[in-house]
């Protein structure tokens, strides 16, 4: 059995972490690989962390692994560098799982100049990291995707006992903006600024008829919106560059730009679409999500392991 090791600064939970614990638990299903996870010191050991249901502590494997293969995601160049494991020669994976990773302006760029053999998110990631002419190594794109398994069972549309669900995480003056405007016109809505548990979080966009959805500016995906679009809530979702593969406007959510104006006038219009074209942008957003599982997304991660040696 050959090991990869992943390293991870958790100082709360995000949408980047579980998309590694994802990538994580690829490995576990690997025939001939075994993953290990090295923490930062200033990570936290909680239920918040996906690794605390596997291993006893944070420290299993700082300082234990003389890996076969790297798996770095974000600044994780960093830890690497700090850990004292690095070898020239040692194969390294790196997942790509934002757009900003392409900004000159952005400590990410940098590192594309290491060689790596690459892994990005989404079609738009892809291009933006070739445009850039400096990644050191081979690019590929596996789209992000969720696990299906994790959701509720979806509740039906009719039924579902909120109106309207604003998801502003990261954008919460804006929700808040957005909020205030809605309810000046009579509409009824519900505001999430905090971080949830997930299934907490999950609840309540199986409980939303329509949510609009507020990622980042710029993200490299947004897993949020591809969630929503399986709990047959209908997705508003503005346009932040990573999401353009997967929301498509007027087929499976609206995907206004991003603007307050623009925003609200969104979800004016999903709160008032006909039944009959609300039942069909919502049968083809589960078409969307049940595209994207994780099944999929280890398949294509596992041909890129099996065949590293040849690849690096």
């Amino acid at each position: 059995m050959r090991s990869v090791l992943f390293f991870r600064d958790f100082r709360k939970f995000t949408g980047g972490h579980l998309k590694v614990w994802d990538y994580f638990n690829h490995v576990r299903h690997s025939a001939g690989y075994r993953p290990h996870v090295c923490f930062s010191e200033r990570s936290i050991w909680n239920e918040s962390n996906p690794w605390f249901s596997i291993q006893q502590g944070p420290d299993d494997s700082r300082g234990s692994v003389q890996p076969d293969v790297f798996f770095l995601g974000g600044r994780n160049w960093r830890l690497l560098d700090r850990s004292g494991h690095d070898r020239p020669t040692t194969p390294k994976i790196n997942l790509v799982a934002h757009v900003r990773h392409a900004d000159p302006d952005n400590p990410r760029t940098a590192y594309l100049t290491r060689k790596a053999v690459r892994i990005c998110v989404s079609e738009e990631v892809r291009q933006a990291v070739v445009d850039t002419g400096r990644a050191n190594g081979p690019i590929y794109l596996i789209p992000n995707a969720i696990d299906l398994t994790d959701l509720p069972p979806a509740t039906a549309h009719a039924g579902k006992p909120t109106d309207l669900l604003i998801a502003a995480l990261k954008e919460p003056r804006l929700g808040r903006e957005l909020a205030q405007r809605l309810e000046a016109m009579g509409q009824r809505c519900e505001l999430l600024t905090a971080l949830l548990p997930r299934s907490e979080f999950l609840a309540r966009l199986n409980d939303a008829r329509v949510t609009v959805f507020l990622p980042h500016r710029t993200e490299g995906f947004y897993l949020p919106a591809l969630e929503g679009m399986a709990l047959d809530t209908l997705v508003v979702c503005p346009d932040c560059v990573g999401n353009r593969s997967f929301c498509r406007p007027g087929y499976n959510c609206l995907r206004p730009d991003y603007t307050l104006d623009s925003v609200l006038d969104a979800a004016i219009a999903a709160l008032a679409i006909a039944p009959a074209e609300r039942k069909q942008m919502l049968g083809q957003a589960r078409t969307t999500a049940a595209e994207h599982t994780l099944t999929r997304e280890r398949a294509a991660f596992l041909a890129i392991l099996d065949n590293l040696p040849r690849i690096w």
